[in-house]
């Protein structure tokens, strides 16, 4: 054993974060099948349950995101575990969301990781405005539960549908597109993401039978857990310089929600130093003078301008925290 993983506050933090996956496993198993026994034999007033568990959808969100960066449980086999158990609960495949984080953090901004912007050349601004609120308002959800059923497809589909996707020579694509093609078009990753995406559909196909005539509750959970996730998703880096891999804004939260969100509202901070556990943020966050760019419900609000084209953005000024 390490110092670090042996260090009295890691061992603290590792105990925190195990509870943790407990609870957003089990409260999720719950919703898809306690709560609907509890709604069909006793009281249909139980199913009002369901708003404070998607409620916290972005707790959730964030405990998986802990183990796409190895960071949730001290054993990398188990920490892998964990992550797919929480990705197949959320509707998905932890391979693909694991990649599509970490592609975020090496080549942020890249033409496929920049919604709030579009290339006026290529786009109009009302395809554009029209994908991006898609995206925002629950489609990234969407996509991430759809992708992984595509998969099911044969694997001539497949490997197609990766090289299309990274197709194209523009910056970082010839070198994004080999990794690509090796962690979700290889073997490994097609039969990886087979097994989830069939998984996912047990677990959900049950859920819903075992929700019987009061499905579409269950449908609203899965959607507003979505929506919830979807439209902060990208709040950290709406309209930011296009040239800044590690930029991101840090933005402030009651501290409740801060513990809710794991401090990934420090996100400057996270993009520059993103080997630290979530419970080391703040301590960094004040060791490298940081600062916040303003409150993270403006911020949440502020995206509601749409896209911007860019030319635009290659014209601000960089905000404050980049000076």
């Amino acid at each position: 054993m390490t110092e670090l993983t042996s260090h009295p506050e890691t061992r603290r933090f590792r105990r925190i974060n195990r509870a943790l996956l407990g609870f957003y496993a089990g409260s999720t198993l719950f919703a898809f099948f306690g709560l609907p026994l509890l709604v069909r034999t006793g009281s249909p007033a139980w199913i009002w349950c369901l708003l404070p568990l998607a409620l916290i959808a972005n707790g959730y969100w964030a405990t998986l995101h802990e183990a796409i960066h190895g960071q949730l449980l001290g054993n990398a086999e188990r920490n892998r575990t964990a992550g797919r158990v929480l990705a197949i609960l959320w509707g998905s495949s932890f391979r693909l969301l694991r990649f599509g984080h970490l592609m975020h953090h090496r080549f942020n901004r890249h033409k496929l990781d920049r919604p709030d912007s579009f290339d006026p050349a290529t786009t109009s601004p009302l395809v554009a405005r029209l994908r991006f609120f898609g995206e925002a308002l629950g489609g990234l959800y969407v996509i991430e539960v759809l992708t992984p059923l595509l998969y099911l497809l044969p694997r001539s589909f497949v490997a197609g549908m990766v090289r299309s996707l990274y197709a194209g020579d523009e910056a970082p694509m010839p070198r994004l597109r080999p990794l690509a093609e090796q962690a979700l078009a290889g073997p490994k990753g097609i039969a990886e993401i087979r097994q989830d995406a069939v998984f996912t559909l047990i677990i959900l196909g049950t859920a819903a039978l075992a929700w019987g005539p009061w499905w579409p509750a269950l449908a609203g959970f899965l959607l507003a857990r979505g929506l919830l996730v979807s439209f902060l998703d990208n709040v950290y880096h709406f309209r930011t310089p296009l040239d800044q891999v590690d930029y991101a804004y840090n933005l402030a939260l009651p501290g409740p929600l801060q513990a809710l969100f794991l401090n990934m509202n420090m996100h400057r901070v996270h993009h520059r130093r993103m080997h630290l556990p979530w419970w080391r943020l703040p301590r960094q966050f004040a060791q490298d003078g940081e600062f916040f760019d303003g409150g993270l419900p403006a911020a949440a609000l502020r995206q509601l301008t749409g896209p911007a084209s860019v030319t635009q953005l290659q014209q601000v000024a960089r905000t404050p925290a980049s000076t």
